[in-house]
C-alpha cells in the first residue's frame, strides 16, 4: 500500500510547529502570529488521520473480529508512549512531593491544579477531553488530541461494522453536524471533540475525493500552483483572520491533503527529501513528548532562576484569557532563538529514542497480538507502518 511521504512530512512539520507554539520563549519565533496560532494544526492531524484510516480500513472492517484487530492496532499505536509520558509526569509530581517534605518547592505544589490525582484515571483511559468535569489539558496536555482521536477511531470502526451500507453516509453526516455545531458555537459538547470529529470525518470524505480524482491528477505546473496557493491561504488565515478560525482551517487542511496526496508539485518534491519524511515518521513521539521536554527545561531554568538569582523567567497574561503564562527569557533575541533551536533539537533527539524503544515495539507487539504470535523472534517482525 502506497505511503504518502509528503503528507507524512507535513505531519512531522506540524508537530515541530507545535513544539515552537508551546515553548513560550520571550524574544524568539514563538511570538510570531503564525506560531501563536499553531495549535490549529491539531485539525490537520485529525483530517489526515481520517484520510489514512479510511483508506486503509474502509474495505477491511466488516466483522467484530476485524474491529477487535483494528482497535488492538490503535491501542498499541498510541498507548505505550502515552502511558510512558503520563508516568513521567506522575513520577515528577512524586519527586516534587518528596522535595516539599524537605522544605524545597518548585513553582506549584505537587499534585495540584492540572496535575491533581483525580485527573490520573481520565488520562489513563484517554477520556480527559470528552467530559466537562475533567481537565482536558491535565498532565501531558497535548494528549487531549489522542484522547479525542482514539474514540473517533472506535466510532469509525463501529460504524463500518454495524452499518456497512450506511457508514459512508453517516461519516459525512457526522462531519457536517460537527462543523455546524462549531459554527453555531454549541457548548453542550466539548469544542475539542467537535473540532476533532469535524476534521476526522472530513478527512474520510477527502479520501473519497482522492480516489475519484487520482487518475486525472494535474501536471507539475498546475500542481505546483495549487500547492503554493493552498499553503498561502492557510498561512493567511492563521496570521490575518481574527476570531474563531477552526471551520475555515478544517476545510483548508482537507484541501491541502487532497492537493498534496498527488505529490506532483514543486513543494511536494522538496518535502520528499529525506529529512522531512524522517520527521513525519517521528510525528507521534514529537507530539507526545515535547511537553515533557519543555517542562524539564523550564523546571531547570526555574531552579537556576530561584537559587542562582538569574532572571530567566517572566510571567505574562495569556493570549486568550486573563491567566498568566510563564515565558523563558535570556534577555537577548539571539540567545532566545538559540534556546528555541535547542528545544526543537532536544525534542527530536528524545523522540528518536522514544520511537525506537517505546513506539516501535508497541506497534510490533500489536501486530503479533492480532496474529497470536507474541513469542515470535524480532527478525520475523513486519515492516512498520504509520497511520
Amino acid at each position: 500500500m502506497k505511503r504518502f511521504l509528503v503528507l507524512d512530512s507535513f505531519r512531522g512539520l506540524c508537530a515541530v510547529a507545535l513544539v515552537v507554539h508551546h515553548s513560550h520563549i520571550e524574544r524568539s519565533i514563538t511570538e510570531l502570529t503564525f506560531f501563536r496560532n499553531a495549535s490549529q494544526f491539531a485539525g490537520f492531524f485529525f483530517a489526515l488521520s481520517g484520510f489514512l484510516i479510511y483508506r486503509r480500513y474502509v474495505s477491511y472492517l466488516s466483522s467484530t473480529r476485524e474491529l477487535r484487530d483494528f482497535m488492538i492496532g490503535r491501542v498499541c499505536r498510541v498507548m505505550p508512549l502515552h502511558v510512558a509520558v503520563l508516568l513521567f509526569f506522575i513520577g515528577f509530581e512524586c519527586l516534587k512531593l518528596l522535595l516539599e517534605r524537605y522544605g524545597l518547592s518548585l513553582s506549584y505544589p505537587a499534585f495540584s491544579g492540572d496535575r491533581a490525582p483525580r485527573e490520573i484515571l481520565p488520562n489513563l483511559l484517554l477520556i480527559q477531553a470528552w467530559w466537562p468535569t475533567f481537565n482536558a489539558l491535565s498532565f501531558n496536555y497535548p494528549a487531549w488530541l489522542i484522547s479525542v482521536q482514539f474514540y473517533l477511531w472506535l466510532l469509525f470502526g463501529c460504524l463500518m461494522v454495524a452499518l456497512p451500507g450506511l457508514a459512508r453516509t453517516l461519516c459525512l453526516l457526522v462531519c457536517a453536524a460537527a462543523f455546524v455545531a462549531l459554527y453555531l458555537d454549541v457548548t453542550q459538547i466539548p469544542r475539542n471533540v467537535l473540532w476533532g470529529a469535524a476534521c476526522f470525518f472530513a478527512g474520510t470524505f477527502t479520501y473519497r475525493l482522492y480516489v475519484r480524482l487520482r487518475d486525472s491528477a494535474p501536471g507539475p505546473l498546475v500542481s505546483s500552483t495549487l500547492e503554493i496557493a493552498i499553503l498561502g491561504m492557510i498561512g493567511f488565515v492563521m496570521t490575518e483572520v481574527e476570531g474563531p478560525i477552526t471551520v475555515e482551517l478544517g476545510l483548508l487542511f482537507c484541501a491541502a491533503i487532497l492537493i498534496f496526496s498527488h505529490e506532483a508539485g514543486i513543494v511536494s518534491r522538496l518535502l520528499s527529501l529525506r529529512l522531512f519524511p524522517a520527521l513525519g515518521n517521528l510525528w507521534l513521539s514529537i507530539y507526545l513528548t515535547h511537553a515533557a521536554v519543555i517542562f524539564v527545561l523550564g523546571t531547570a531554568l526555574a531552579v537556576a532562576s530561584k537559587y542562582a538569582g538569574l532572571p530567566l523567567l517572566l510571567d505574562k497574561p495569556a493570549q486568550d484569557s486573563g491567566l498568566m503564562t510563564r515565558y523563558l527569557s535570556t534577555g537577548s533575541t539571539l540567545n532566545d532563538n538559540l534556546l528555541m533551536l535547542f528545544v526543537v533539537v532536544a525534542v527530536i533527539v528524545v523522540s528518536m529514542l522514544t520511537h525506537r524503544y517505546i513506539e516501535a515495539p508497541g506497534i510490533r507487539f500489536g501486530w503479533h497480538w492480532k496474529r497470536g504470535t507474541l513469542l515470535r523472534r524480532r527478525k520475523d517482525d513486519p515492516p512498520q507502518t504509520q497511520v
